[in-house]
């Protein structure tokens, strides 16, 4: 990965905003999936909430699409 000053003369590129938490690819924050985890009530004491930022594919991966109603409703159409 290349830091930002190494490119450009100095202007380099702009800076990792944010990395998927899977494969570390630089995804852009307006294209990154936030993935809460909250334990429930008997094993909240054990664990807590847990926010991690994933790229479309490690989202994909995790099927995460059956949680969107634009897929859920494309896959109704005949």
């Amino acid at each position: 990965m290349r830091g930002v000053d190494e490119s450009s003369g100095g202007a380099g590129d702009s800076p990792r905003d944010r990395g998927c938490y899977r494969c570390d690819r630089t995804v852009a924050p307006t294209r990154c999936f936030r993935v809460e985890v909250t334990p429930p009530d008997p094993l909240s004491e054990t664990y807590t909430v847990a926010v991690r930022y994933c790229c479309e594919h490690c989202a994909a991966a995790m099927n995460l699409s059956a949680f969107s109603e634009r897929v859920k409703a494309r896959a109704g159409r005949p």
